[in-house]
């Protein structure tokens, strides 16, 4: 062969291998692609099985909803042809937020805002009930929900430019009026260039109830400088759309096209085959596909409640007959021939952090808290005692507090402060910590005086702070409450059920409310019931508050009724006891200060006398008479402030 023939060929291949290149990387998309067409799961109402109602979004051409295919656990399901939520006696809502903020003026978003809302408005669907608010220094409910798209454009002409910071209270506002209607399919769009983070409400505070209430939040931003990627994380989790532009001018033409999906709700009704557990539901209209999951007797709402739930498993193994199958099999060979190897190594080498130091948590106790030692860290408590000798004066003491009763009594007390301790533990370092300050104290000035000082302070402080760091951890627990039991009952709302529901809000709130839950869910796992387990963190908390609530949870699943609802009253009633609690603090604050005044008051007055005069006021601590006076003064003071603290003090 050539050298001319050699190149030729080589030619060839290469024009080939580009041939086949390009059909890969430019081959036609699919219709989904070409035509931008989406179709997205809104709600599935399953609480009347026989009539399950379901709404979804499609934004292709209206005649091709009718060939809507839809599959539940994956099998066909027999319904009539789609037809708008007007026709199904839902009403479509649509909450323009307008962000009226100072910079939106000189953004021209304001201007392109109001163009753009009132050129869109003509082409609502029919039926569609429409609201303005105004988020400038505040949110402001320019218009309530009205078919009359007049108002709207009339309360357009009334807002301007003012203030900082009321973006996220505004989309909140909205939230609330969508979910004040019946039978609302609500969406919201939201006009904005940015907002002042250090002003006015958080951000989670409209992402928490949007997401809650299965509202969709359609963005359009103009980059202006504050405008980060919160309004587009608002509009992806709660399955809208977002769209950001440099030119307000292109606002109207960003909100058109958003038009066809906001239009586009549909709705079916079928008789389910599920009578328990999650289903799976599958749309299809042609190749565009939209997939889910719900839970049976629900209303789910959102793609958070929606969220499609893989099955635990999947039938055979035809996912491993390709290149990745392959692949995985050779990763999961070595990890078996070194977990292999670790079960071997693991015979002849002790291992601390093996399933009974895993297990410890559950036998020993619950006391939470970090350490730097593998075995701190399985069974989160601190091991102060590493000798044999320490050890064993730990178990002494831990036999003689049991004997007496007051063990249970430490353990509870080190649980609420969220001390990694051991009860023993922590008795035996504290008697001998007051022991060792008072020998030290009687050596070095030779005085029974100051030992008894001594004495005081080393008995009374660790248990002083022991209670304070409970009382905090307690009224930070409390005033948690409220929240979480709306938390709560918003999970079980969008169709979770109660073991869901809090495992969902352990992992929103912050502690200590949520290493609390988190410790429920732990416990309901390894086989507690959920009852008992939240019993024990009223107990464990010493929270009559939670308590009441557990008790209602309790008293529901034995009568029945609507939980959401009840945990929703119970929330409301405890908000309303805090409210009046302040009241009372904030009445009774003069009598608590002047309780503290006259507590510090002989304190300071003696010290300035000292430094003024010490030969004045050596005679106190010199003479017997001076120190039985300095007891007597203290003992006198200590019971005017308790009792001061007593005439202040009202229970709610």
């Amino acid at each position: 062969m050539t050298l001319a023939n050699v190149r030729r060929h080589l030619r060839l291949v290469m024009s080939a291998c580009l041939a086949l290149a390009v059909l890969f990387v430019v081959a036609p998309p699919s219709a989904n692609a070409a035509t931008g067409d989406s179709l997205k799961l809104v709600g599935v109402d399953s609480r009347d099985s026989s009539n399950v109602q379901l709404v979804f979004r499609y934004n292709g051409a209206s005649s091709d909803v009718s060939e809507l295919s839809t599959t539940e656990n994956g099998k066909p399901v027999q319904h009539e042809d789609p037809k708008p939520i007007t026709d199904a006696g839902r009403t479509p809502g649509i909450v323009f937020v307008l962000d009226t903020s100072g910079s939106t003026d000189a953004s021209g978003t304001l201007a392109g805002g109001r163009n753009a809302i009132e050129s869109f408005l003509p082409s609502l669907a029919k039926g569609t009930q429409v609201a303005l608010v105004s988020a400038g220094t505040d949110a402001i409910l320019v218009q309530r929900f009205t078919t009359d798209q007049s108002l709207i454009t009339k309360g357009l002409s009334t807002v301007g430019p003012l203030g900082e910071g009321g973006l996220w209270e505004g989309v909140a506002r909205a939230v609330d009026e969508i979910t004040n209607q019946d039978d609302m399919v609500g969406s919201i769009v939201l006009i904005t260039d940015g907002n002042d983070n250090s002003k006015g409400a958080s951000y989670s505070n409209a992402k928490g109830p949007a997401v809650g209430a299965g509202t969709a939040v359609y963005t359009i931003g103009v980059q202006d400088g504050n405008l980060n990627d919160e309004p587009r994380d608002l509009a992806e989790s709660t399955g809208g759309e977002a769209a950001y532009t440099e030119n307000a001018a292109d606002v109207s033409k960003l909100l058109d096209g958003f038009g066809a999906e906001i239009n586009g709700l549909y709705s079916i009704t079928y008789a389910s085959n599920s009578s328990k557990g999650v289903s799976d539901i599958d749309l299809a209209i042609g190749d565009v596909k939209a997939s889910g999951s719900y839970i049976v007797g629900s209303n789910a709402a959102g793609p958070a409640a929606l969220a499609f739930q893989p099955p635990a498993s999947a039938g055979g193994f035809t996912s491993l007959q390709n290149d990745f199958g392959r692949d995985l099999a050779i990763v999961l060979a070595v990890l078996a021939a070194a977990l292999a190897a670790y079960a071997i190594i693991s015979i002849f080498v002790k291992d601390n952090t093996g399933l009974a130091s895993v297990l410890r948590p559950y036998s020993d106790g619950y006391v939470t808290g970090g350490s730097d030692s593998e075995d701190d860290e399985a069974t989160g408590e601190t091991e102060l005692a590493q000798t044999a000798v320490m050890q064993r004066a730990v178990e002494m003491t831990r036999q003689f507090a049991e004997k007496r009763g007051f063990l249970s009594w430490v353990e509870s007390a080190l649980e609420r402060a969220n001390l990694p301790l051991r009860a023993a533990e922590a008795i035996f370092f504290y008697l001998a910590a007051v022991i060792v300050l008072t020998l030290l104290a009687g050596v070095i000035t030779q005085s029974f005086f100051v030992v008894l000082v001594a004495l005081a302070i080393g008995a009374l402080l660790p248990v002083a702070t022991l209670n304070f760091l409970s009382s905090r951890r307690k009224s930070q627990f409390e005033a948690m409450l409220p929240d979480m039991l709306q938390l709560l009952s918003g999970t079980l709302r969008v169709g979770y059920s109660m073991m869901q529901g809090v495992e969902a809000v352990s992992q929103e709130v912050s502690e200590p409310m949520g290493r609390e839950l988190r410790r429920v869910v732990t416990e309901a796992r390894l086989g507690r019931p959920l009852e008992e387990s939240l019993d024990a963190v009223a107990e464990r908390m010493d929270s009559a508050d939670f308590g009441w609530a557990v008790m209602a949870i309790r008293i529901q699943r034995e009568v029945g009724g609507n939980l959401s609802e009840l945990l929703m009253t119970v929330a409301e009633t405890m908000t309303q006891r805090e409210r009046l609690k302040r009241d009372v603090k904030s009445l009774t604050a003069e009598g608590r200060v002047s309780a503290y005044v006259l507590a510090f008051l002989p304190f300071a007055l003696g010290f300035a006398m000292f430094v003024l005069n010490p030969d004045y006021m050596q005679a106190l601590f010199d003479e017997t008479i001076g120190k039985a006076m300095l007891v007597g003064g203290l003992l006198l003071m200590i019971g005017g402030f308790l009792w001061m603290q007593a005439i202040v003090k009202i229970d709610v």
